[in-house]
């Protein structure tokens, strides 16, 4: 029998904590398989096992005997009668004693449902799937994927658009941060160095193919760091994104070492609709970024515990900051008026690496550690460690619960105002999904 106190527990704190960030797993999935949702995940949603991986290199087409609409004519078809949604809802409390102390003392930031989506996904047909978001204020997120059997694995291709998720959001299926939404700690930028520097996320267009063939996937497209719903660029002006990562097994250990890579420089070249420069309208940081690095990855169980490893080496990461849109328009006195834009901005080379473990005493709780290096180039009083650790509850299969506190260490001096850069960050997230 159940103990009570850790249910009635975790309602109080989920009732306490409601805020959001970037929309994960969906059992729209579970219910396309007719499978629990730990079928696809290792540990807690969304990490995904390797099953989960296949799943996802299907295009989201694989199903478990739900019924489906056919026909043999103008192509055929092959349509699920049921449209798989599902609703993501994620909550949390973020207090940060280094970047959030004021004449009124420590604050604490509440995000409720900022980025809950409610999603739509699953096979479309033979070979085709999707899985897209609405979340709030309308923005329309997602991807298509194209695939088929063929190799000895699979082929295929995507075509992908988000506000927040990063040039890998399309086909991407491992922990180690490349894709913003599939991490082991929810205070990204405090634990996943590709979450840190901003290589795993932000607004990305993208058209690409992939293989995934005996362990090995890889993966290659173009893309402008814009969420398109309407733009265009000259025929020079879009930035490549490439990726490859082998997974295989030794023992009872599954292991995958990879690498990335993103390039182009798209500042002059990336317009709005209208034909003026995305200065200030894309992810500014990313019109010329140019970075690689290697990740791994490792699942194995010790005394019959799961435990996942993950961990990133950023070895460039360098790009323009503080790009700033031209604008024009009427001021308050009715007057047409012209403001210059800054398209030169201040170069950046920063690099670092990250390394994060993840052990679960049953498959109910779990606890976690990280390490974070921070490695500005150009200027070393603004490097910096940070040491995290952490607890996880499933509730249940869809609602988790997540307690993390991260230890910022600098040597840089105090603010003004008597802030440290260095210091504490506790936060507390719950996610359900339904």
């Amino acid at each position: 029998m159940r103990n009570d106190l850790p249910k009635k527990f975790a309602y109080l704190v989920g009732l306490s904590l409601m805020c959001a960030t970037a929309a994960q797993a969906t059992p729209a999935f579970a219910r396309q398989m007719g499978m629990d949702c730990m079928s696809c995940h290792y540990q807690n949603i969304p990490k995904l096992n390797s099953f989960g991986r296949e799943f996802k290199m299907s295009g989201f087409t694989m199903t478990g005997g739900q019924k489906e609409l056919t026909s043999d004519t103008a192509g055929g078809l092959s349509l699920p009668s049921t449209l798989n949604m599902a609703i993501v809802l994620k909550a949390r409390v973020h207090v940060d004693d280094k970047t959030e102390n004021t004449a009124n003392g420590t604050t604490a930031k509440t995000e409720i449902f900022d980025e809950s989506a409610f999603i739509l996904g699953g096979k479309i047909a033979d070979n085709v799937g999707t899985s897209f978001e609405v979340g709030p204020g309308g923005v329309f997120s997602g991807k298509v994927i194209f695939t088929t059997e063929a190799l000895g694995g699979r082929v295929g291709a995507s075509y992908s658009t988000t506000d927040a998720l990063g040039a890998f959001a399309g086909t991407e299926t491992y922990t180690t941060g490349l894709y913003r939404p599939v991490r082991q700690f929810e205070n990204r930028k405090k634990t996943n160095i590709l979450q840190n520097l901003g290589i795993g996320a932000g607004e990305a267009t993208v058209v690409q193919a992939y293989t995934n063939i005996n362990g090995l996937y890889a993966t290659v497209g173009a893309y402008a760091p814009t969420h398109a719903g309407s733009a265009r660029t000259d025929l020079d002006g879009f930035k490549l994104m490439a990726r490859a990562a082998y997974e295989f097994s030794v023992a009872n250990t599954t292991m995958m070492l990879g690498g990335y890579y993103i390039g182009g420089d798209v500042n002059k070249n990336l317009y709005a609709y209208s034909g003026d420069a995305l200065y200030g309208i894309a992810d500014v940081d990313a019109l010329d970024r140019t970075a690689y690095g290697i990740d791994f990855q490792l699942e194995n169980t010790v005394a019959n515990m799961p435990l996942m490893v993950t961990a990133a080496y950023v070895l460039k990461n360098d790009y323009t900051s503080g790009f700033k849109a031209a604008s024009a328009g009427f001021n308050d006195a009715h007057v047409y008026v012209e403001i210059p834009g800054n398209t030169t901005g201040t170069e950046q080379d920063i690099t670092g690496f990250s390394i994060d473990a993840q052990l679960n005493f049953t498959d109910q709780y779990g606890v976690k550690a990280a390490f974070l290096n921070h490695n500005d180039n150009n200027v070393d009083i603004n490097d910096y460690n940070v040491y995290s650790a952490g607890l996880e509850y499933n509730m249940r299969q869809n609602v988790r619960f997540v307690l993390e506190y991260s230890y910022t260490s600098s040597d840089r001096d105090d603010k003004a105002d008597g802030t440290s850069y260095s210091g504490g960050d506790l936060l507390l997230m719950a996610m359900t999904s339904f």
